[in-house]
Formats: structure tokens, C-alpha cells, sequence
């Protein structure tokens, strides 16, 4: 391949051993209903006197379970071929350099955790990992019993997996695991929440008033599940006030876990969100952007879901939305459903000053920026008809023409006062002047869009993702030299990765093009999606 070629992909040939590579490339080389079935059957073959355990990743990813020195895994290409990618991922941090990244896409290694030796095999089908394990049986087990010792160790990351209580289940097409999510929550408050105060108030009434209601809604026969609808225009504050809804139902004694649904656009999907949710009642059950869940294709499910025969006691729902007029009658209209529904309209004059306000607080320790109180109300008022999401993106575009042009005028430096009137006065200060540059930029961005007939959409921030028991995306392995080095704080940053100097990396197909554009950063045990180790 010319030098030019970012990826490459390596295979051995030893034609002495039996070889599962082959299988693979001739099974991927043609349609295949169920590739897992064949893998299965053609390691059965290879290994007639072995127990063949397929396990996925994103249950317990036994890579990950070695990478924090629990274990060892040696990649093993004598035996059999490898298939991997090469590239290079990029530091976000400018003038940092980057690092080199490798795939793996099929992969065998010789496993080692404690006394106990295994075959592993890892596989990329679609967009899910598979663990193929290998065990000889012990005791009265045959080779198609399930094998003890590996069912041993699959409990045993299991509970390393989860010993930690700070995170939050997240549903993007599996269950998994945030640390990151859980962080956001753990600092939402309603003291930073601008909303009507009597709002607030109504939202944790009604939130601790069902759960504290499990006796009255058995003695009254009513199903104890209730449902809510934040809805109105994208950026006004549903996204902030589901995370202090959480964090409120996450300090009560005892503590009420929240499950975060993303997106589950099958009926098989929403099948899995159901069923976690009942395993874990009483919860919060949180539905992101519900018209792209609840579509013509689900709908039935699921309603089926949840006004069947099934037992959804201890559920409540809350669902956000940017176009209510989008969902289906069957979820804004019927009670049984969703049976309160919350505005978040575009902020008023006092909402709006509030907000300035709250930035006026974050910066009120940068010496080179003067934002007297004044200013505030100004803002608010050159604001009108933005949302808080439009307001936060006015102040980040001034805060970043001031941070290039360093140097302030000498009478914008110097005063802070609140005294004099008129837009002559605040000309002075150079954070409203380019302010109000941004807000125009901004507006005429708004009316072309209106013009063009496009809808804006919510910004939203997305968990970095913990497997509930790992990602089907897979986690990086590193060497068993490596292993021993217990809990890893790891970085995006090839050269800061465990302090290894020109080392290169290793990370799956789906994460080199998405690491390109997010630096992660994860500590100790749980490892996230886009954790790096040394090759």
C-alpha cells in the first residue's frame, strides 16, 4: 500500500494451526443472516474439546476488565490473523501533538485472570463487539454446558463494573453507564435554573408527591405511574430542569435512580427501555426528544408498553419536546399517559436580565472584562425574542472576540461604575459593543432561518458513555506489560497516556473519526468509549 495510506490491515499466515480468520474473511465476503452463528460454529469445529462462550462487550468488555490490571490479555497474532486499522487522531489542543490509533476489528489474544488461562477472540459484527471465549470443561460440564469459571468471571466484572452508585443509565440503542452524565446532575441545582418560581416549585411537588404515594394510589386501585411533557421552543431550559429533577429524586433517602432514553427508534428498543425500567422502579423514566421515539412505526408499542398488562408500578415519565404539535394525539392528549405537560416559553425582560446576570457572576473574577450591573438589563432588552441557548451562544461569541483582541481601552478597563444613563454610556464598555455586534450577527442568522423555513434546533450536551457493563462499540486493550499498572487516569493525549512517551494507541472503528472532535478523559475503573491505552 503506498505510504500515503492511513490504514492498513495486517494479516499472519501459518497455515500449521487451525485459523478462524479464514472463516471470517470468507463469511464476510458474502451476505451472512447471522454471522455469530457461524462464528460460533466454525470455533466449535476448531476447537471440538472446548466450551465456546460468546459474550458481548457491551454487557462486560473483558479488555477493559485487563486494561485496569485486573487480568491479562496477550494478542496472539502467530496463531491466527488480525484485522485492524490504522490512522491518527489529532489533540484537541492546538499545537499538542497527536497520536497514532489502531482499530481492531478481529482480534485473538490468551486471556489470563488469576490461575485460569482462556481463548478470546474479538470480533466486530455491524456495530456490536463480540467476546468469543474459550474454556475446556471442568467437572460434569460438556462442551455445550455453559462454563463455571467463565461464568466466574463474567460476575466478577460485572460487580467491578458497577460497584460504583455516581452514575446514570443512559439508552442510546443499549444501556450504558454515565459517570459524565451523573457529574452534570450532581451540580444541577434550581437555584441555577431561571424559571418561574412557581413552576419550580411545581415541578418538585409533583415529582416527590409520586413517589411518597405508593400507598394512596393502592388504596384509590389507579396503577401507580404518572407521565409530565416539558415542551416549548428548543433552548429555554427543559434540558437543565430534567437534570435538577434528577438530581432532587437522586438526594432523597432512598435514593430514586434516573434512566435517560436517548433514542430508540425499533419496537425491540423500546422493549429494552421498558423492561430496565421496571427491573429498576421506583425511577424516572426519561424520554429525550420524545417525537423521535413515539413515531408511526412505534407508536403501538409503545402505548402497548405502557398501558398494557405489564406491571409499571413506581414509573414516572417525563418527556421533552421542542414540537408539540409533532406528537401524537395517543401521548399529548390521552391522561393515562402523560398527564401533565409543562411550558418552557422564550424568556421575559426579568428571565432574560437574570440570565445576563448569571453571567455577570461567572465572570465576575476576570479582571479584563468590566460588567458592571448596568449592563444586565441592557442586554436583556437587545435580546428580545432569543432563548436562554441563543443568549449563552451571544455571550460565548463576545467572550471570544474579546479573548483576541486582548487589549481594552483604557476607560473600559478601568470603570465598573453604575452611574450615567443612556446608550453613550454603555458604549464605553467594549463587552456591551461587541456584544451587540453578536446579537445582530445572531438575529439576522435567526430571521434567515425563518425565511428559509428551517427550524432551529436545541443544543444539546451528550454523556460521555460507561457501558452499563461496557459499549458495544468496545474498549481499548493494552499489553500485558501494561496490565499491571492497576486504575489508569487516561487522556486523549497519546503522550500523557500512562505517562508513555511516544507511545501509540489502540481504539475501535466507530471511535477514530468521534475522538477527532472530543477529548475524554476517564479515571480508575470505569473506562469510557473513548478511553486509549499503549499498544
Amino acid at each position: 500500500m503506498p505510504d500515503s495510506e492511513p490504514f492498513t490491515v495486517v494479516m499472519g499466515s501459518h497455515p500449521s494451526e487451525p485459523q478462524l480468520f479464514d472463516d471470517y474473511h470468507e463469511m464476510t465476503s458474502a451476505k451472512a443472516a447471522d454471522l455469530d452463528v457461524q462464528l460460533v460454529a466454525a470455533l466449535r469445529d476448531a476447537h471440538p474439546d472446548l466450551i465456546v462462550t460468546t459474550i458481548p462487550s457491551n454487557n462486560v468488555n473483558l479488555l477493559q476488565f485487563a486494561a485496569a490490571g485486573y487480568a491479562t490479555a496477550d494478542l496472539d497474532t502467530s496463531s491466527d490473523s488480525i484485522l485492524r486499522w490504522r490512522g491518527y487522531v489529532p489533540n484537541t489542543k492546538r499545537g499538542v501533538p497527536g497520536a497514532l490509533a489502531e482499530a481492531r476489528q478481529f482480534a485473538k489474544y490468551h486471556y489470563q485472570w488469576k490461575n485460569e488461562h482462556f481463548i478470546m477472540y474479538t470480533v466486530t459484527i455491524g456495530y456490536a463487539t463480540m467476546q468469543y471465549v474459550l474454556k475446556e470443561p471442568r467437572g460434569d460440564e460438556t462442551t455445550l454446558s455453559n462454563s463455571a469459571i467463565v461464568g466466574q468471571l463474567i460476575k466478577v466484572i460485572g460487580d467491578w463494573l458497577t460497584e460504583d452508585d455516581k452514575l446514570i443509565l443512559v439508552f442510546d440503542g443499549y444501556w450504558a453507564y454515565s459517570k459524565a452524565l451523573w457529574e452534570q446532575v450532581n451540580k444541577a441545582s434550581w437555584d441555577d435554573v431561571i424559571l418561574d418560581p412557581k413552576m419550580k416549585k411545581a415541578l418538585t411537588e409533583v415529582a416527590n408527591k409520586f413517589f411518597d404515594s405508593e400507598d394512596s394510589y393502592k388504596e384509590f386501585g389507579v396503577p401507580w405511574k404518572r407521565g409530565l411533557i416539558f415542551y416549548g421552543p428548543p433552548g429555554n431550559g427543559k434540558t437543565i430542569s430534567i437534570k435538577a429533577l434528577m438530581h432532587t429524586l437522586y438526594k432523597r433517602t432512598p435514593q430514586i435512580p434516573s434512566l435517560y432514553v436517548k433514542q430508540a427508534p425499533n419496537n425491540y428498543y423500546i422493549r429494552q427501555v421498558f423492561l430496565k425500567a421496571r427491573q429498576m422502579a421506583p425511577c424516572l423514566l426519561i424520554f429525550e426528544d420524545i417525537e423521535t421515539i413515539v413515531t408511526s412505526q412505534t407508536r403501538s408499542y409503545f402505548f402497548n408498553e405502557v398501558d398494557g398488562l405489564e406491571n409499571n408500578d413506581g414509573i414516572l415519565m417525563v418527556a421533552s419536546t421542542n414540537f408539540m404539535d409533532r406528537l401524537d394525539p395517543g401521548l399529548s392528549k390521552r391522561p393515562s399517559r402523560f398527564d401533565r405537560k409543562y411550558l418552557f416559553p422564550l424568556p421575559s425582560m426579568d428571565e432574560r436580565t437574570l440570565y445576563c446576570e448569571f453571567w455577570r457572576n461567572k465572570l465576575r473574577n476576570k479582571p479584563s472584562i468590566s460588567f458592571p450591573k448596568k449592563l444586565c438589563p441592557a442586554m436583556a432588552a437587545i435580546t428580545d425574542e432569543f432563548s436562554f441557548a441563543y443568549i449563552q451562544e451571544a455571550f460565548v461569541a463576545t467572550l471570544l472576540v474579546l479573548a483576541r483582541n486582548r487589549t481594552h481601552r483604557e476607560s473600559d478597563a478601568g470603570s465598573s461604575s453604575d452611574d450615567g444613563d443612556g446608550d453613550d454610556e454603555l458604549e464605553k464598555f467594549e463587552l456591551y459593543r461587541v456584544m451587540k455586534k453578536q446579537v445582530k450577527i445572531l438575529r439576522d442568522d435567526m430571521d434567515s432561518s425563518k425565511n428559509a423555513g428551517n427550524q432551529n434546533t436545541e443544543e444539546q450536551t451528550h454523556a460521555t458513555s460507561f457501558p452499563m457493563l461496557g459499549p458495544s462499540a468496545g474498549l481499548l486493550s493494552m499489553e500485558a506489560e501494561q496490565a499491571s499498572k492497576g486504575d489508569l487516569t487516561i487522556f486523549q493525549d497519546g503522550k500523557k497516556a500512562l505517562g508513555l512517551e511516544g507511545e501509540e494507541l489502540t481504539m475501535r472503528p466507530s471511535q477514530i473519526s468521534q475522538a477527532m472532535a472530543q477529548r475524554a478523559m476517564t479515571k480508575g475503573r470505569m473506562a469510557s468509549s473513548y478511553e486509549w491505552a499503549p499498544m
